[in-house]
């Protein structure tokens, strides 16, 4: 490889002999449904370019071996254990190790996670990248198969799987609507990559004719100490506002909490309704009314995704349908 900094990768191989990756696949496997000619040419470009394919990535082709990545913004936040059960189950019904790299949705620890596992020669990565922005991103897909759960694929390389957060605000409004609330606030998560929930809610809000839709989202840390803060902000500007919306359910806990200290009980003077359906959104009192992922098929589905990409399949794009969860808290 000339000039020894960038690792050759086998778009660049495929790029440089004029074939798809899945062609250069086949004729590093030695598969018989290309022709010779096209096999020689696709030999010489790796000769030439000098490229190495690692170890990992030999083994994961054949699903007998390998390491795949998960990258993971937060592993104290309750939404991503059963997540990663998921990951880790379908990576070990094929045969895979998984590493895990937390980056406290830090932009530079999400870029550095990435160049770790580039150079580790991991066969894959799965990531919930929350600060990288979409060029970085897209670069990393580049040089590795690549899937990003909850948020747009940055180009045509990178396969995502999400959740439909527009169509799980527009449940979580529509039952606080349907139970009278007619002044509905958000908490949001101060995501950069994650913008659906606040504009479903702006949408919804524009739709019902609500005053000044945006000066009823306040955004803060998605905990549950941000959710405590956001909703007192949010009443001292909009006292009138009886049902809340909450980015996640850490958020929507906190609001629970700040009430409970104002002397007001969640689900009687105001109701509150978060998403994930985490574990102990069933044992708040109130129980938290909340928009349900299934955390495990997400898990699941990131690793099949990712399978079917390292098997030169193009890249894909799953969405999972939310579904709406009633108990006290609305």
């Amino acid at each position: 490889m000339t000039g020894g900094s960038v690792r050759v990768t086998i778009d660049d191989v495929a790029r440089a002999a004029g074939v798809s990756r899945q062609t250069v696949s086949r004729a590093m496997n030695d598969k018989g449904d290309i022709s010779e000619a096209t096999r020689r040419r696709v030999l010489a470009t790796i000769e030439e370019l000098d490229y190495r394919p690692s170890a990992f990535a030999r083994g994961m082709r054949t699903q007998r071996a390998g390491t795949v990545a998960l990258v993971l913004p937060d592993i104290a936040n309750p939404f991503f254990p059963a997540v990663a059960r998921g990951v880790f189950d379908a990576a070990a019904a094929r045969g895979l190790s998984v590493v895990v790299h937390n980056t406290d949705a830090d932009a530079g620890a999400e870029a550095e996670a990435g160049r770790a596992i580039v150079d580790a020669g991991a066969a894959g990565a799965i990531g919930f990248f929350e600060a990288l922005d979409d060029a970085a991103l897209a670069a990393l897909g580049r040089r590795i198969p690549l899937v990003v759960a909850d948020r747009p694929a940055p180009d045509g390389a990178v396969a995502t799987v999400r959740t439909d957060f527009r169509a799980g605000t527009r449940l979580a409004c529509g039952h606080l609507s349907s139970r009278g609330h007619a002044r509905l606030g958000m908490l949001d998560g101060a995501v950069q990559n994650k913008p659906e929930r606040r504009r479903a809610f702006l949408e919804v809000l524009g739709a019902a004719g609500q005053p000044d839709p945006a000066d009823h989202v306040v955004a803060g840390p998605p905990t549950v100490a941000g959710g405590a803060a956001a909703l007192r902000h949010l009443l001292a500007r909009h006292p009138g506002v009886t049902g809340v919306f909450a980015f996640n359910d850490l958020l929507a806990i906190g609001a629970v909490q700040a009430l409970r200290a104002a002397g007001r009980r969640a689900g009687e003077q105001i109701a509150v309704v978060g998403y994930d359906d985490i574990t102990m959104a069933a044992l708040l009192d109130p129980p938290l009314t909340t928009v349900h992922t299934d955390k495990y098929e997400l898990g699941r589905t990131l690793v099949e995704v990712l399978a079917h990409r390292l098997d030169g399949h193009p890249a894909e794009h799953r969405t999972l349908a939310p579904r709406l969860v009633i108990r006290g808290s609305a």
